[in-house]
């Protein structure tokens, strides 16, 4: 890849530049996991990013968050939003910080180029320089490009989250 690529932290007063990649991070979600429409409606693309931006603007106003954007040729093409958490051992002794990877998203065009990768490692590299340990994320079970992306950055499996109606 030819590309000057950059990745540096960025504040909320940036927020609105994701919007873009996360809706077409939700658009991927929803193609992903059509057996969850019999659990409940996907939101919009709209209602999505406005729960999202909300959730990213509470958790920057913290020390315990940062975003990291990723610019090509100056122009964004993925970002990461990730925050540290405190927690308690549980069956396992996982240290009392734990990096929390809370979105990811590469724009389409630019997968496979190792741009995620990049990412991924300056968000772990963030996460040691915050003092986590271990961290920890979320995917949709038949996001199986996901699975294998973070399978190979070394991740294992650890909880199945299974969700239904009361």
């Amino acid at each position: 890849m030819d590309q000057q690529l950059s990745i540096k932290q960025i504040s909320a007063d940036r927020l609105d530049d994701l919007e873009p990649l996360w809706k077409a991070l939700h658009r991927h979600h929803v193609s992903v996991a059509g057996h969850l429409e019999q659990l409940a409606p996907s939101l919009s693309p709209e209602a999505s990013w406005q729960n999202r931006r909300a959730k990213y603007a509470t958790w920057l106003a913290s020390s315990d968050a940062f975003a990291l954007a990723v610019e090509a040729d100056d122009e964004l093409v993925g970002y990461a939003m990730a925050r540290v958490k405190e927690q308690q051992p549980g069956s396992w002794e996982r240290g009392a910080r734990t990096g929390v990877l809370e979105s990811l998203s590469v724009r389409a065009d630019q997968r496979g180029s190792g741009i995620g990768t990049r990412l991924f490692e300056a968000v772990r590299a963030e996460f040691v320089d915050r003092g986590a340990r271990e961290f920890e994320l979320a995917v949709i079970a038949t996001n199986a490009d996901a699975i294998r992306f973070y399978t190979r950055q070394g991740l294992l499996p650890y909880v199945t989250t299974l969700v239904g109606h009361s």
